[in-house]
């Protein structure tokens, strides 16, 4: 992980400063929608937007018509060519305005960005950013997903596995079946 020292320390000193989210219970529903409202965070590196585009099809597709389930998408401000414009009236973008001297978003951004509480934090980062966890460790969602790196063991209380050639696909269906989506 290449960030620099400031950032690792504002996100050590956010860290030690946020209670702890392990006491909320996780279970299995038998009904179809147990979450309302999910925030997408959607990735930072231009070459993972195709798989996320995807994934983004294959989510409102298994949302379907019906409008039960809110769901509002994060990205990057400089990311908009990459991002499909049928969610445009549901994205919050960023860019450096929002983000502090300590690599970090300004608490008027995450004031924007949690104008509703979500259910479930679903980051598709594939590598850890800085920006997204502190976006995560805000959310205080019970359901906090995001991939498998050291950093982000703190963040999310599921993390999904990158092994294997074709992980980012399964990565996605796994997300999917853990919103039960699918």
């Amino acid at each position: 992980m290449d960030l620099p020292l400031k950032t690792r320390m504002a996100l050590r000193w956010n860290l030690s400063r946020k209670k702890s989210n392990s006491n909320v219970g996780l279970a299995l529903r038998k009904e179809r929608y147990s979450f309302s409202n999910f925030l997408v965070l959607l990735p930072k590196k231009p070459e993972h937007s195709r798989m996320a585009r995807i994934f983004i099809q294959s989510l409102q597709n298994a949302i379907g018509p019906e409008g039960r389930i809110q769901v509002r998408y994060i990205a990057m401000r400089r990311n908009l060519e990459f991002i499909d414009s049928s969610i445009n009236d549901r994205l919050i973008t960023y860019s450096n305005e929002h983000i502090n001297r300590w690599g970090l978003p300004y608490k008027s951004f995450l004031e924007i960005v949690f104008s509703s509480q979500p259910d479930a934090v679903i980051d598709l980062n594939l590598d850890f950013d800085p920006i997204s966890a502190t976006i995560v460790q805000q959310s205080n969602a019970p359901m906090r997903i995001g991939f498998y790196t050291e950093e982000s063991e703190q963040y999310y209380n599921i993390l999904i596995d990158r092994k294997g050639s074709d992980y980012i696909e399964k990565g996605f269906l796994n997300i999917q079946q853990l919103l039960g989506l699918v």
